[in-house]
Parts: C-alpha cells; structure tokens; sequence
C-alpha cells in the first residue's frame, strides 16, 4: 500500500499510516457502496409507494363519488314521494274544504220554510261542521307528521 500510495500522492506515509489507509479505504468504499444500494432502493420504494397510494386515493374517490351519487338519486326519490303525498293530502284537503264550503252555501241559500218539511232547524249544523273541520284539521296534521317523519 506504501508503494501505491507513493505512486499516487508522490510522498512517502509511514508505515503504520499506509497501513491504517489499506483498512480505511476499502470499509469507506464499501460503505458509500452500501448508501447507494439503500439510497437507490428507498428511492424506487418511495416511487413505487407513491404509485400505490395515488391508486388507492383515486380508487377511494370513485367509491366515494358513486356513494354520493346514489344517496343523490335516493334522496331525490324520496323528495318526489313526499311530493306526491303532499299534493295527495292538499287535494284531499282542498276537496274537503270545498265541500263544506258548497254545503254551508246552500244551507245559508235555502229557505227556512222549505228545509225539511217546514220545520225550521238552526240555519246550519254547527257540532256537524266543527266535527267535519276537526276532522280536516287531524288530517291535515297526520300529513304533515307523515311528511316530516319521512325527512
């Protein structure tokens, strides 16, 4: 190692020095070897990692965007049967209301004498009416309980 080191450098080392080099050199280079090796291999993992995960990420987002989607379409389903319902009850209501208001007009438009064999009864049936409307009005509160509870 002397001579190679003389041949190299041009100066002479002492012995013990030539020799400590001889040791030296060979473990640093297989040192810088061995941290390329890793340096090379973390480097491809990390690539290849990445490539995993970017997978998995887009993977994850479709899954994600096809849930949405159908919990879109299910709540837009369920909007429309509510929809309906409601238009259901409100002509339901509407009908109802439109009834009691033809019977009141006719019982207000009659004549006393000629209702019901010239008896002459109260100008309408009040407990009959308030029943009809009660009864409206627990209609009207089951369908929207109904409509509320399906929310």
């Amino acid at each position: 190692m002397e001579v190679l080191i003389k041949l190299a450098l041009g100066w002479a080392w002492p012995r013990w020095a030539a020799r400590l080099f001889g040791w030296v050199m060979p473990l640093l280079v297989v040192a810088a070897l061995s941290g390329a090796v890793v340096a090379l291999i973390y480097r491809r993992g990390e690539t290849a990692g990445g490539t995993v995960a970017r997978a998995a990420a887009e993977t994850a987002h479709v899954q994600t965007i096809t849930e949405a989607r159908s919990d879109e379409r299910h709540a837009a389903a369920v909007a429309d049967a509510i929809s309906r319902r409601v238009a259901v009850a409100d002509n339901q209501t509407t009908t109802l209301v439109r009834s009691k208001m033809t019977e009141i007009h006719d019982d207000l438009a009659t004549p006393t004498h000629a209702r019901a064999g010239g008896i002459a009864p109260r100008l309408f049936d009040t407990g009959g009416v308030r029943a009809s409307l009660n009864a409206l009005v627990d209609r009207a509160n089951g369908a929207a309980d109904a409509a509320d509870a399906e929310r």
